[in-house]
């Protein structure tokens, strides 16, 4: 989808993603940041840690329990990385795992190709 073809929601969205990635700070070199999305119109973010090795824990994982967990209402998430200007973005594989863990549908929003795209979180977990 074309950036132009977003809703206000979901720029609001990665622009909150994007935000919380440039938080996380200038350390790794796979710096992520996750927004969610809940049914209140409330946006919740969270960023991988300064040193991924020593801090596993995802920025999807962080943003989804700001968020309030399943209980939350969660609609959509959405990873970004530090660098906007990459053309690709499969979020990492500590994400992707705990996405695998949420429901399926769960609509899920990443840039590939240089465009932004709205999938299932069981077909972005299944990339490589």
């Amino acid at each position: 989808m074309h950036e132009e073809q977003l809703s206000p929601e979901l720029g609001r969205l990665i622009d909150a993603a994007k935000a919380a990635a440039a938080r996380a700070g200038a350390g790794p070199a796979r710096a992520e940041g996750a927004a969610a999305l809940v049914e209140s119109g409330g946006i919740f973010v969270g960023h991988s840690g300064e040193d991924l090795a020593a801090e596993p824990y995802c920025a999807v994982a962080r943003a989804f329990e700001a968020a309030g967990g399943l209980e939350g209402g969660v609609l959509v998430i959405a990873v970004a990385n530090r660098d906007g200007s990459s053309g690709d973005l499969v979020p990492c594989g500590a994400c992707r795992a705990f996405l695998a863990t949420l429901d399926p549908e769960l609509p899920t929003v990443t840039k590939q190709l240089g465009r932004w795209i709205l999938q299932p979180a069981a077909r972005l977990c299944a990339e490589e």
